[in-house]
């Protein structure tokens, strides 16, 4: 579970009524019981089950906050479906701290409603949990290709089958990185040009060609080694 607290020994909280839900129903926990509970502060607390609606005790510190080796935000492209949901499912499993929904060329999806943008940071949250992260991801608002831009201390990627083969992550610097990766049919020749004059470098993963929705998260796995 995961609270917006900064708990001390022996403080109380109450979790929400959805994550109670979820560990009432579907974990089948009691009172009494223990529970992990990731913190804002990035620290992972062991917690007992104090009362049935959802009130919690903090026991003591598992594990210290752990600061990420770098920043990554993915700038991904819409995708057809539910694949989107995939990206920031495995994407916050892999250590990307931001995404950005984008639209370009040959995106077939061309918005987002609230209720789609919301599932996402659900699913951001639940994949967090899960895989034992304390900071849960963002989801930024749709932007246009034309829109994408670098901060100052970023180093940016456009993620390219055709690009020369290098390997940066291996680089010894911890400059946060900004990573966009196309749709199914890809970004198209201008579109790339228009990165690279942005600072965008191309890069190739090797002579696999992943899917849409798995490139981001295998070059966040290799910015984050």
């Amino acid at each position: 579970m995961a609270l917006d607290a900064a708990p001390a020994v022996g403080a109380t909280a109450r979790l929400t009524a959805r994550d109670w839900h979820y560990v009432h129903r579907v974990m089948r926990r009691k009172v009494g019981d223990a529970l992990e509970i990731l913190t804002a502060a990035g620290a992972v607390w062991l917690a007992t089950i104090v009362d049935g609606d959802g009130g919690i005790q903090f026991e003591r510190v598992l594990c210290a906050p752990r600061p990420p080796a770098r920043g990554v935000v993915l700038y991904q492209a819409l995708l057809k479906g539910d694949r989107f949901s995939e990206v920031v499912d495995r994407g916050t499993q892999a250590g990307v701290s931001r995404f950005v929904p984008l639209v370009t060329a040959r995106t077939i999806v061309r918005d987002v409603s609230p209720s789609k943008w919301q599932r996402w940071q659900t699913i951001a949250k639940e994949a967090s949990e899960q895989c034992g992260r304390a900071e849960i991801p963002t989801i930024g608002p749709l932007v246009r290709l034309a829109e994408v831009e670098l901060n100052a201390e970023e180093r940016g990627f456009v993620l390219h089958p055709d690009a020369p083969y290098a390997r940066p992550w291996l680089e010894a610097d911890s400059a946060p990185v900004a990573l966009v990766v196309g749709p199914e049919g890809g970004l198209n020749a201008f579109e790339v040009q228009q990165l690279t004059q942005k600072g965008f470098l191309p890069l190739s993963l090797g002579p696999r060609v992943f899917r849409a929705e798995n490139a981001g998260m295998v070059a966040a796995v290799l910015f984050l080694q």
